[in-house]
């Protein structure tokens, strides 16, 4: 159980006082934390406030962005939207609110993958407590005060080429970028590979490098030239 300055500790760090203290204990428990008997209803309780949280964290930032950058395309709005709301960031966002210290989970504390990506959902569970506790203006005050400060940050200096295209196609058409090896030349020591790209309604595009890695990057970094030029051209 969290206890009951748990519960207060944390409400001073994220600057919110829950009127239904369930809500709360409901997003900060995580469906690994309990047995197999009971684990259904908890996981039912959790992930409906993460899909509330989701929804009511994209609305947010849209809007933060919408009103802030009036004289960005929705391009250029997308990419910085898309980075805001990933999983990455939010994973960020939980270590300011400490929440793994706050939060009961199941997984053994050396699964870091496991754990960033519980964490990740939990700002979400916990977005969507705070709405169903206290509304839009609440949830609003929330994510403004941990995401305000990044809301100026230079996108293409945050991620790397491949998660920025991938942000940009789901966000435009919800798929993923298509890449495929179509040739390995050279020595076993020092071999070439060279990829096609698939995304968006950009022609395929062709390159190569020193590994499958190397050359989905230099795509990636190709096609982001290309749209960045289009985006340019229409401003």
């Amino acid at each position: 159980m969290i206890s009951k300055k748990k519960i207060y500790d944390f409400e001073n760090t994220i600057n919110y006082t829950f009127k239904n203290k369930e809500l709360l204990k409901q997003a900060l428990t995580h469906p690994s934390f309990h047995n197999e008997k009971n684990k259904k209803e908890i996981a039912y309780e959790f992930e409906r406030l993460e899909f509330l949280g989701d929804r009511v964290l994209g609305l947010i930032i849209a809007n933060l962005l919408f009103h802030k950058y009036r004289n960005f395309s929705e391009g250029n709005l997308s990419r910085k939207f898309s980075y805001l709301v990933q999983k990455n960031f939010l994973y960020q966002i939980s270590r300011e609110l400490f929440l793994e210290k706050n939060l009961q989970y199941g997984f053994k504390k050396n699964n870091k993958k496991s754990i960033s990506s519980i964490l990740s959902d939990s700002v979400e569970s916990l977005i969507g407590a705070i709405f169903i506790d206290g509304g839009y203006t609440a949830s609003s005050k929330f994510i403004k005060k941990f995401w305000i400060k990044y809301l100026d940050i230079e996108i293409s200096k945050t991620l790397d080429p491949k998660t920025t295209l991938q942000e940009i196609s789901q966000q435009k058409y919800k798929k993923l970028p298509e890449y495929k090896t179509i040739k390995k030349s050279g020595p076993s020591h020092s071999p070439e590979f060279t990829i096609s790209l698939n995304v968006l309604d950009l022609n395929k595009i062709i390159a190569k490098g020193s590994s499958i890695r190397e050359a989905e990057k230099n795509a990636a970094n190709k096609a982001l030239t290309i749209i960045n030029e289009k985006q340019t051209t229409k401003n």
